[in-house]
């Protein structure tokens, strides 16, 4: 029996919980690195801590998508603009203080989708994030904020990666073989190597590779990517001084063992 034990009472709109992250200093169309801009969040709290606005409307959000069998507050597009908003909020780190509170607001949405429309809500969400954010840390910090074990966030961690890598060089497709032959092209022997960008292109390989199941039984790319990978510990000196020249072996090699 759905019939719920206490009657429900206010729940704000979509349009409501909108104009109140803008109100925080939200920039909905900026790149993520410029996420929360205004001082209206910094005047909120006197003691340099996560401001309590930000920590209320994050706390109606994961409410509202809890309450789903009830009463849905946001439509399929609408939950992927809020879920597009709290993965950004993950690089504010005046929000540092709250991420059990985000994280939780995080799986609820993940949790909102029926399962007709989780997998091309999904993608519309990955596709998002991949356009608002620059291929440097933050990004893979963004995919990093993703840790549910569960089946739905698993794949939304994989869409990520590969749509921030289709983006890193340049494809119209976000095609798993050509991203596959683009990465392991690379020749770390060259001197002008981007170890930076390699290490950045690894971790976010990885992730798309293993976070969920889809490529279990896709033996030619995991060898292939597994072979590029103890490559790349062998052929990178531990005395080469270059720029994230030092970071590349390890995780590498650590990959090639998963």
């Amino acid at each position: 029996d759905d019939k719920p034990f206490v009657n429900l009472g206010y729940f704000p709109s979509y349009s409501i919980l909108m104009g109140a992250i803008l109100n925080y200093g939200y920039l909905h169309d900026a790149p993520s690195t410029k996420t929360c801009t205004s001082e209206i969040a910094v005047a909120d709290t006197s003691d340099g801590g996560p401001p309590q606005n930000i920590t209320a409307w994050l706390r109606v959000v994961s409410a509202c998508c809890k309450i789903r069998k009830m009463h849905a507050v946001f439509s399929p597009s609408e939950a992927e603009d809020v879920l597009v908003i709290v993965i950004s909020l993950f690089l504010d780190r005046r929000l540092e203080g709250l991420l059990l509170i985000l994280g939780d607001c995080l799986n609820s949405l993940i949790s909102y989708f029926n399962t007709s429309e989780w997998e091309s809500s999904c993608l519309i969400v990955a596709e998002s994030i991949s356009k608002r954010v620059k291929m440097d840390l933050n990004c893979l910090r963004l995919v990093d904020c993703i840790t549910g074990t569960n089946d739905r966030s698993k794949f939304l961690r994989s869409q990520l990666a590969l749509q921030l890598l289709k983006n890193s060089f340049g494809l119209k497709v976000a095609n798993v073989e050509r991203i596959l032959k683009s990465v392991t092209s690379i020749n770390v022997k060259e001197k002008e190597c981007n170890f930076f960008m390699l290490y950045v292109h690894i971790v976010l390989m990885d992730n798309l590779l293993f976070s969920s199941d889809a490529f279990r039984n896709k033996t030619a790319i995991i060898d292939a990517w597994r072979i590029f990978l103890r490559n790349c510990s062998t052929h990178i000196g531990c005395t080469d001084w270059r720029f994230y020249a030092s970071k590349v072996p390890k995780p590498a090699f650590l990959l090639c063992l998963s």
